[in-house]
C-alpha cells in the first residue's frame, strides 16, 4: 500500500514540475483512515522528504480523525455556532423576526452545516449539541408562525445536503475515483415486483467502514421515488424536487 502511495506522490510531484506548481513537502500530512489499532510503522515519502502518520487530518476547517469519528469537529462547530447565536440575542431587539431569520441562517446554520454531509451518521449524543442551539434559535425568533415555517429542522437539511453530494458523485461531476465508488446495481430483481417498484438509478455498495457517507446515503437514494430524478442532470431541480419530498413525509 505504502508502494502504490509512493508512486501517486512522485505522480503529483512530476505534475507539479511540468506545470509549475510547487508543493512543500513538509506540510503534507499523512494518516492512514482505518478500524485497526495496531500502529502502522512505515511512512509515504514526497519529494525525499518522509511524512509522519498521524491520528487525524485538518483539512480546509474541518478534523480527520483515523477512525472516522466526527465528534470532536461537531463539538468545534456547536461552539462556534453558540456563540454567534448568543451576539444575535443580545442584539436582536434592533430587528425583526424575519431579519434573525436570516442571520441566523447566514451566520450560525451555516457554520453548523459545514461538511455536514460527512458527519450526519454520527451519533444522536453527539449531535445533540446542535439541536440543542436549534432549539434556542426557535426561541430567538419569536412566536411569528410565519417566520417558524421557513426554518428547515438540521436534519431534514442534513438529509438533502447528502442526497445532493451523492447526485453529483452519481452523476461524475467530481474525481473518477470517486464516481466509481458507487456502482450500478446489476438489476438482477428487475423482474420482482420490488423490482418494478425501484428507479433507473439504484446503486450497489458494499459495506466499508471508510464509505460510511455513501452507504447509509445509497439507502436512502434507492429508496427514492423515480418522479424526483430529472430527465437530464439538473442538480437544482433534484435537489428541489427531495426537499418537496422529505417535507411531505
Amino acid at each position: 500500500m505504502v508502494e502504490r502511495l509512493n508512486l501517486s506522490l512522485d505522480a503529483v510531484s512530476e505534475w507539479g514540475e511540468a506545470n509549475l506548481v510547487g508543493f512543500n513537502a513538509t506540510k503534507t500530512q499523512a494518516c492512514l483512515f482505518t478500524a485497526k489499532r495496531s500502529e502502522f510503522t512505515l511512512a509515504p515519502t514526497f519529494r525525499n522528504v518522509s511524512l509522519p502518520v498521524t491520528n487525524h487530518l485538518e483539512l480546509l476547517g474541518l478534523s480527520l480523525k483515523s477512525n472516522l469519528n466526527f465528534g470532536s469537529t461537531i463539538e468545534s462547530r456547536a461552539k462556534t455556532a453558540a456563540k454567534k447565536l448568543g451576539v444575535l440575542f443580545k442584539v436582536r431587539r434592533y430587528f425583526t423576526s424575519s431579519q434573525l431569520l436570516s442571520l441566523y441562517q447566514a451566520q450560525v446554520r451555516s457554520c453548523m452545516e459545514y461538511c455536514c454531509h460527512l458527519w450526519d451518521g454520527s451519533a444522536k449524543y453527539q449531535l445533540a449539541a446542535l439541536d440543542s442551539i436549534e432549539r434556542r434559535a426557535h426561541k430567538l425568533l419569536g412566536d411569528d408562525p410565519a417566520v417558524k415555517s421557513k426554518l428547515q429542522s438540521l436534519d431534514h437539511r442534513r438529509r438533502v445536503a447528502c442526497l445532493s453530494v451523492f447526485y453529483r458523485i452519481h452523476a461524475g461531476e467530481c474525481a473518477q475515483e470517486l464516481h466509481d465508488l458507487i456502482p450500478p446495481s446489476p438489476f438482477h430483481h428487475r423482474t420482482s415486483r420490488r423490482g418494478e417498484r425501484m428507479h433507473a438509478f439504484v446503486v450497489n455498495i458494499s459495506f466499508v467502514r471508510t464509505k460510511r457517507f455513501l452507504v447509509r446515503t445509497a439507502k436512502e437514494w434507492n429508496a427514492l421515488p423515480s418522479s424526483v430524478f430529472p430527465e437530464k442532470c439538473d442538480l437544482g431541480l433534484f435537489k428541489a424536487r427531495v426537499n418537496r419530498l422529505l417535507l411531505n413525509r
